[in-house]
């Protein structure tokens, strides 16, 4: 059996390998594309949803130091007591997983907040793009080379990006374009 299938794998490999080399003859050609960047902190800075997701953020950290906190001191006092040794290691115990509860529920909420901070920004990027005709878009926050190309010849869609996520009653009321 073990012969069969080696002699199988080696006859299917063969038309693979043979095949490698059809795409490794196509001539470079050059290919001229629209690039577009914009600036993912300012737009989460911009966008409501996206500090909502931050102030979570922070009261779940906040509250789960506040159970750390209560859970030390019920221990503490169960030791000043003299309580025995195993009923305290009962309660160390019972707080460690009440607390590592919290913090996956905590942590799962924080995470589903920002997966749908994310995909509204995907949404608002992947809409301009496509209305200003660009092929490609980047967050020029995490460009690390060829930045100033970009930023010459690229577009902004920075504030075009924070106008699709912010519903126009809610935007500052300046002069319209």
């Amino acid at each position: 059996m073990k012969k069969l299938l080696s002699r199988s794998l080696s006859l299917l490999a063969i038309p693979l390998i043979a095949a490698v080399p059809a795409f490794a003859q196509k001539p470079a050609s050059s290919v001229s594309v629209k690039i577009g960047y914009f600036n993912e902190a300012l737009v989460k800075a911009s966008f409501p949803e996206a500090a909502g997701s931050e102030t979570l953020k922070a009261q779940a950290e906040s509250q789960l130091r506040k159970d750390l906190d209560d859970a030390n001191k019920v221990i503490a006092t169960m030791q000043e007591q003299k309580k025995p040794s195993e009923e305290i290691q009962k309660a160390i115990r019972d707080a460690q997983v009440s607390i590592n509860a919290k913090q996956q529920a905590l942590a799962e909420l924080v995470q589903s907040q920002n997966a749908v901070v994310r995909d509204k920004i995907v949404q608002a990027v992947n809409t301009v793009g496509k209305e200003k005709g660009l092929d490609l878009v980047i967050n020029g926050e995490g460009l690390f080379m060829g930045g100033k190309t970009v930023l010459d010849n690229g577009t902004d869609i920075t504030n075009d990006v924070v106008k699709k996520l912010i519903p126009q009653t809610l935007r500052p009321q300046t002069a319209q374009k």
